[in-house]
């Protein structure tokens, strides 16, 4: 437990603090749990007077009713009066009160105008304890700076004491811009490699060197893995056996604590990387709970800068709040492949039961990706394309197999029941976390480019984009397959036909597409059938 000797801090001739030797802390929270935990998390701290408010106005009456306060942690977003004014008035009441910001949507904007209100520091939602911890450190180091600056006779210190206080604030402004952009950064990766490259991408910003690398720490192959590279490459550094415990990365990746390691001049060949790997660099731990999941460095010097202490906080920042975002999506993507695995496992069951099915789903998601890479989609639209892909006639669970695997043409009666099921398996799906998108590939890939299609009748662009692929995909994989009740139809002619129904059952630049493809990989898909 933290203890924290107030007579050291506020000096023993302070008479205020003497007598209880407590600091009084209130907290400004609209939300009773956090009131509650971070009340708590002080209480079991030595040397504190913990006081609660619900809402602005009550935590100026707390303060005035209890004599006054030594520090406030207020959260921005309150009903009636926010964070911001409550602290600028705090302030109007004595100027000595330490009073930290709280808030789950940091900005530029609000961290500027926190400050000059007066608040001192500044905690984004959500916070580990040790953030925490560190934050009400330093507002008990600020507190006793106000409490001496009180009692400062010579305007030459008050001077000198607030110039250091507004270096402190350039400081902390500074550390908040940069840790906004990092943030920002971060919060639009959707998978790890980008997130991979992201992060050493912002490492060579940042610092302005000349190279920086990521690797993850693969403990059954002993080995450190290359994942993200910005720079001049050197081939030799992909793979690192942690076995070469006299280097820097792997002495970081084993000790999880950063190095620094001064520059040393190249042979003047131009080739510094290859000639001068141990030339100057900062390497830092990325840890995730408390292990090293990788190593991040920087090397070289770029505009005449030098690396150091600042680049060392630099990465740290960068480490630490990237960590949280790489957490959150392994835990995401082993989520999403459980998911996934098991939704095709189902589709399987069931294409499983009609030999002429077998494998379809597959199928149909090949040929739709490599139409989509044609016309042009986003790396977000293939991924639902082929997560969604494989899952589009799982709403066939849900028809009878005396329907699914008649061998004669259906009656109009079950061709209705059987132009259910894109329905049914975006109701199957709904509540599994899927996007939007995915949902709509599902629901919408019988639609007609017309408007005859089924389930809703969507026409033209109002149909979805990768709904209109998976369309053409599905149909041909259809027409070339042997059913029991006709023969597969030959490629070329189900390419005739399919170009035949551009405009009317297919969207054409999508049959356009499918068209190049085919000419590009002529009898690619013939034996797959």
């Amino acid at each position: 437990m933290k203890h924290f000797d107030l007579n050291l801090i506020f000096g023993r001739d302070t008479k205020r603090h003497q007598a209880k030797n407590v600091l009084k802390v209130l907290i400004v929270d609209d939300e009773e749990q956090v009131r509650q935990t971070l009340s708590s998390y002080l209480d079991a701290l030595d040397g504190f007077d913990v006081y609660v408010a619900g809402d602005a106005l009550e935590g100026l009456k707390t303060v005035e009713n209890n004599g006054g306060m030594d520090c406030v942690l207020a959260d921005i977003n309150m009903p009636g009066m926010d964070g911001i004014e409550f602290v600028k008035r705090l302030k109007g009441i004595d100027r000595t009160i330490v009073a930290t910001i709280i808030t789950g949507q940091p900005s530029m904007d609000i961290i500027v105008k926190a400050m000059r209100a007066g608040a001192s520091d500044f905690l984004s939602k959500p916070f580990k304890f040790d953030q925490f911890r560190v934050a009400v450190e330093r507002m008990v180091r600020e507190r006793k700076i106000l409490l001496e600056n009180r009692f400062l006779a010579e305007e030459v210190k008050i001077k000198k004491t607030l110039e250091r206080m507004n270096a402190q604030l350039e400081k902390k402004i500074r550390e908040q811009a940069i840790l906004f952009t990092i943030s920002d950064a971060l919060g639009k990766t959707r998978s790890t490699q980008d997130l991979y490259q992201k992060v050493v991408d912002l490492a060579r910003t940042l610092t302005e060197a000349e190279q920086s690398r990521f690797w993850v720490v693969h403990h059954e192959r002993g080995e450190l893995l290359l994942v993200g590279s910005s720079g001049p490459d050197d081939p030799t550094l992909e793979r690192i056996s942690l076995n070469n415990k006299e280097l820097p990365w792997v002495q970081v990746a084993l000790d999880a604590l950063p190095v620094i390691i001064s520059g040393r001049k190249g042979n003047g060949n131009g080739n510094r990387e290859a000639e001068n790997p141990m030339r100057e660099q900062v390497i830092v731990p990325f840890t995730i709970r408390e292990e090293v999941f990788g190593v991040l460095s920087v090397a070289g010097i770029s505009n005449g800068r030098t690396l150091g202490e600042e680049a060392l906080f630099l990465l740290h920042l960068l480490a630490q709040r990237a960590s949280l975002t790489v957490e959150n999506l392994l835990l995401y993507d082993s989520i999403t492949l459980n998911l996934h695995a098991t939704l095709r496992a189902l589709v399987r069951s069931l294409e499983a039961k009609d030999p002429y099915t077998k494998l379809h789903s597959e199928r149909v998601t090949g040929l739709a990706l490599h139409i989509a890479k044609i016309m042009g989609c986003s790396s977000d639209e293939l991924d639902s394309l082929r997560f969604a892909g494989h899952l589009h006639d799982i709403g066939k669970i849900g028809i009878r197999d005396q329907i699914l695997m008649k061998p004669g043409k259906l009656t109009k009666k079950e061709y209705e029941i059987i132009k259910t099921h894109p329905v049914i398996g975006e109701e199957i799906v709904s509540h599994l976390g899927l996007l939007p998108l995915e949902k709509s590939i599902i629901r919408h890939h019988h639609e007609r480019w017309d408007g005859g299609g089924y389930p809703d009748g969507l026409k033209g662009l109002e149909i979805p984009g990768c709904s209109r692929i998976l369309s053409v995909a599905d149909t041909f994989d259809a027409i070339t397959t042997r059913r029991p009740y006709r023969d597969a139809v030959p490629v070329e002619m189900a390419m005739e036909e399919i170009e035949k129904n551009a405009g009317s059952q297919f969207d054409p630049e999508v049959v356009e597409a499918f068209r190049i493809y085919m000419i590009d990989n002529p009898g690619k898909v013939v034996n797959q059938h």
